[in-house]
């Protein structure tokens, strides 16, 4: 029997408890469910021709009351990761301005590793990727991605997490 994402973190989340009492359980789950998913993904992305295109970009989106996303997009002819943190919903509604970032959520950003750029106003984590990368590397952008949904936007195991990927879909 297969168990979505969300009831795989719930299962995991509760297990951990058990045996954390207390400790912080969330991260290493998030990590175990989505890690694996969001690693795959890149590294089909980066295998495809088109990666470099408007559909070869990874989504990772929180839903909920305070929604976040992380987006991920290839460039250089795959020799670059660009990902940008944003909070509010993607997809963004048009004709609506991003929520502004206060002083504190900008220090958590740099903390996370994603700095801000001056010309687009976008909170931007550069990845350079080697000639020959292997999983090592999907694994570091793995965590440079769930990290600032975690530690500056709140996911836990229970939050809501979607995956889009246009170009190598579920």
């Amino acid at each position: 029997m297969a168990f979505g994402p969300r009831l795989q973190a719930r299962i995991l989340s509760f297990v951990a408890s058990l045996r954390a009492r207390g400790a912080d359980v969330d991260r290493p789950v998030l990590y175990a469910v989505y890690g694996n998913d969001i690693m795959a993904r890149l590294a089909r992305i980066h295998a495809h021709p088109e990666r470099d295109g408007p559909h070869g970009m990874l989504v990772v989106a929180l839903r909920g009351r305070t929604p976040a996303y992380v987006r991920c997009a290839f460039a250089d002819n795959g020799e670059t990761l660009l990902c940008d943190a944003c909070a509010g919903a993607y997809p963004q509604e048009p004709n609506v301005p991003r929520r502004p970032v206060s002083a504190a959520m900008e220090e958590a950003l740099k903390n996370a590793g994603y700095w801000l750029d001056q010309a687009s106003g976008r909170f931007i984590f550069n990845y350079e990727i080697g000639p020959n990368p292997d999983s090592d590397v999907w694994g570091g952008v793995s965590v440079a991605v769930l990290k600032p949904l975690i530690d500056v936007f709140g996911a836990h195991a229970r939050s809501r997490i979607d995956i889009t990927a246009p170009l190598v879909p579920g």
